[in-house]
């Protein structure tokens, strides 16, 4: 037969749980669960949820409706022998959402940053690195490893359990399969995959959804051919695009030909078809 003791006890614990429910998923009021750690640094907006086990360390600012889940780690110092101290400031846009045992490192420098865009979706167990800029509406699925100072550009989606290295840049509206892995950037509209990844497509789910017209479509898909398919030079797809007004003032096209003349790391320009 239960004790009073134990029932009471029970009684507790189901008030506390219900309470957490309450205050983490449904209230509109910023919530910081009592297991989490939030440096004296650390600045909310509106609205922000910190979850169970937690731990904000650094100067971190956190916009309005952004929710931290449990056991995430943000501004820890970054992953280098370098580094003992969480240096520069780590910055949270509006409506993101990290999701369970996720990191997100301080940056290498005094004066550097870690970036994170509105609307960002970051799944469980992803690893953001020291100065990683995501642009808006950026969504990382289960497993993503992005190493220092990589740059995604808005509206990437980057599927479970691929990896970029260092330095890379993933162009806007990018799309990498899962379990894919770069080390060289990846132009934007396109979607690549394998080890290292190829070029097999464009994104058009993607592009369609965001309601790309049919003229900017063919038009990025003419220089996409032109750059993987026909392996023209850089130079003279550029030159091209000039003397060609029918594909060559889209601005997505200047874009993505603007991305690759300005590659540090370079393109890879292997295809997967």
């Amino acid at each position: 037969m239960e004790t009073p003791r134990k029932t009471l006890k029970k009684s507790l614990i189901k008030n506390h749980l219900n309470q957490f429910e309450e205050d983490f998923f449904n209230s509109k009021k910023t919530y910081i669960h009592p297991s989490a750690i939030v440096g004296k640094n650390v600045q909310l907006g509106n609205n922000v949820k910190i979850g169970p086990f937690s731990v904000l360390t650094g100067n971190i600012e956190i916009a309005d409706n952004s929710v931290i889940h449990s056991h995430v780690s943000i501004g820890s110092p970054a992953q280098n022998l370098e580094t003992s101290n969480s240096l520069g400031k780590i910055k949270i846009g509006k409506n993101v959402r990290i999701r369970e045992f996720s990191r997100v490192g301080a940056s290498k420098f005094e004066n550097g940053q870690t970036t994170i865009g509105d609307n960002c979706y970051i799944m469980s167990y992803c690893h953001v690195g020291h100065d990683v800029t995501l642009e808006k509406n950026v969504t990382l699925i289960n497993n993503v490893n992005l190493g220092g100072h990589v740059h995604v550009g808005k509206n990437a989606f980057l599927m479970a359990n691929t990896a970029a290295h260092q330095f890379c840049r993933i162009g806007e509206y990018c799309s990498l399969a899962p379990y894919s892995a770069i080390r060289q950037d990846l132009p934007p509209y396109c979607m690549f995959s394998g080890l290292p990844a190829k070029f097999f497509g464009l994104n058009l789910i993607a592009l369609k959804r965001a309601k790309f017209s049919r003229e900017s479509i063919n038009a990025i898909k003419h220089v996409a051919k032109l750059f993987y398919q026909d392996k023209f030079l850089l130079k003279d797809i550029i030159n091209k695009a000039k003397e060609e007004i029918s594909w060559g003032n889209n601005n997505f096209v200047k874009n993505f030909l603007n991305f690759i003349e300005n590659s540090n790391r370079g393109v890879s320009r292997k295809i997967d078809f």
